[in-house]
């Protein structure tokens, strides 16, 4: 697959994926979620990548030291807003996600640490580390699933916000995302263009980004 191609592939899944057109974001930004449904975005993507960001993002940066040490210092400023905000001079992201919690929806954390995520959540962690063991020469699609979701940090604050009353200053894990997972999403597309393109492995990037993403989506969704 040559370049272009493998390009148009790539902005083709990002626009199919984005998860301002999922059907839960749509049901937050319009007021229509129950207070039991709220709870339901932040015990799925606790599960999917928020519990696991910072040893994720220092065992990526590991396993890329070995293959590329530039890629290597990529992953490493991942890991440092992810794990303690750095760049955004916030928090680490998990602390923003208990913001959200304790003081956005007003539950105990060990509520949220106890939760039962979806098997669909489960399956998405569990491809993220199979990602970092077994092809880390595709870690750029971990930016992909961080770009998916930028404009759907905005529905949420804005819906939580308005319809539910929520303040502010408990909205940062999407007010702080919105920002940081523009510059991870591009961090992501780095890393495809560094340690994919041109390598033939081209059609299996896609298949295991898509794999991904299709997850990611499905792991937002309320049970039926």
């Amino acid at each position: 697959m040559d370049a272009a191609t493998f390009r148009r592939e790539i902005d083709k899944l990002a626009s199919e994926f984005k998860l301002d057109k999922h059907p839960y974001m749509q049901l937050v930004y319009n007021g229509k979620a129950t207070r039991e449904q709220l709870k339901h975005y932040p015990i799925q993507h606790y599960e999917m990548t928020v519990r696991d960001a910072d040893l994720f993002g220092a065992e990526s940066y590991l396993r890329m030291r070995e293959i590329d040490p530039e890629a290597a210092r990529v992953r490493a400023a991942n890991f440092a807003e992810e794990a303690l905000g750095v760049y955004s001079n916030s928090a680490g992201h998990l602390e923003l996600l208990f913001e959200l919690w304790e003081g956005g929806l007003g539950l105990p954390r060990r509520e949220l640490i106890e939760s039962h995520p979806s098997a669909d959540a489960r399956m998405m962690n569990a491809l993220l580390h199979r990602l970092r063991r077994v092809k880390p020469r595709f870690m750029g699609a971990s930016g992909l699933l961080e770009e998916m979701e930028v404009e759907a940090y905005l529905m949420l604050y804005e819906g939580l916000q308005h319809h539910y009353h929520i303040d502010p200053k408990h909205l940062r894990f999407l007010s702080v995302h919105y920002e940081a997972d523009k510059e991870h999403g591009k961090s992501g597309h780095d890393l495809i263009e560094r340690l994919v393109v041109g390598t033939g492995r081209e059609e299996d990037f896609l298949s295991e980004a898509r794999l991904m993403m299709r997850q990611f989506w499905k792991g937002f969704e309320l049970p039926a």
